[in-house]
Formats: structure tokens, sequence, C-alpha cells
């Protein structure tokens, strides 16, 4: 089996799990809202996890969305990856398909290539044929690995709950 690799949420990787949310908060990603509910509550959180894979129970305006953690072989969780099965709404196209994040002390190490090209591999499998993928345009590592896939840039706007100007790639998979 080759390393690292994506898996699917699951209890086993609990405490690796928070120390990648503790990680996400204090570097100030602004992702950590999605996994407060996993510090109070982790198995609420892998089932929310779960149901939202396969569309149940999903809060109004909300999409199916597939959650992915790469995991080293001695299962540190080094990163996570959000494939959303589609984007039908103007602030979905604007968040896109994939999201994912990388555990501070692991980034600049080829893992968000990694992650990434896993991803696109697992949004073929839910039928995508292109993602829409965003980064913020200070994000030089972000950008790196969407134009490394031969992301093709759509457009740019401003984020007003940050105020930073984040650029859309198109991706064809």
């Amino acid at each position: 089996m080759e390393y690292p690799r994506l898996v699917r949420p699951d209890i086993k990787y609990k405490d690796s799990f928070l120390e990648f949310v503790e990680d996400v908060k204090s570097t100030g990603y602004e992702s950590y809202e999605l996994y407060r509910k996993a510090v109070v509550d982790f198995d609420g959180f892998i089932k929310d996890l779960c149901d939202s894979s396969e569309g149940l129970n999903l809060p109004e305006g909300w999409v199916p969305c597939s959650s992915f953690w790469l995991v080293d072989n001695t299962c540190e969780v080094l990163g996570v990856i959000r494939i959303r099965h589609r984007v039908d709404s103007e602030y979905l196209q604007m968040l896109g398909h994939i999201g994912y994040e990388i555990k501070s002390n692991n980034r600049r190490k080829g893992y968000g290539s990694r992650i990434f090209e896993l991803g696109l591999i697992e949004s073929r499998k839910i039928g995508l044929r292109s993602v829409l993928v965003t980064c913020n345009e200070d994000n030089i590592g972000s950008m790196s690995i969407i134009l490394q896939a031969n992301g093709k840039f759509t457009r740019s706007f401003k984020d007003d709950e940050t105020g930073k100007k984040v650029m859309q790639y198109e991706v064809l998979i």
C-alpha cells in the first residue's frame, strides 16, 4: 500500500485528527469552524461526515460532500480534503468543489500536491469531470499545486468575510 494515502474519517485516527484540529486552530486557518464539533463529540463528527458524503441529514443549502484524511504509514493525519459533489449556487461556486488543509509542520513536503492529486481521483469516482478550486491570491503554495494540475484561471473575486482576493481555477479530470 502506497503512503501517504487517503482514508475515510474513522475513530481509529481520533488522537491524530484532534492534533490536526488543534494545529488548524493555532495557525488561524479559516476552516477551524468545520472541525469544532470533533473536539466535543468526535463520534458525532464522524457520523456527520459519513452522512454528508451520502447526502443525508444535510443542513439547508448544503450539498453532499465527501471528506478524506491524508495519513502516513504511522496513521498520522497529515491533511484533510473535502470534495463537494456539486457546486450549484453562486456561493458554492465561490468555495469550489475541493477544499483542503495540510498540517503546518507537514507543509512544503509535497503533501499538498499528493492530497490534491488523490482528491482529483476521488472526484472522478463520484462522477465529476472537472472541478472548481479556489485559493487566496497570497497562497502561493496552493496556487502552484492547482497550476501543476493544469488548472485554468476562470476568475477572481473578493471574499466578503476575509476581504482577501480569491483566485478560481477549473481543473479537468
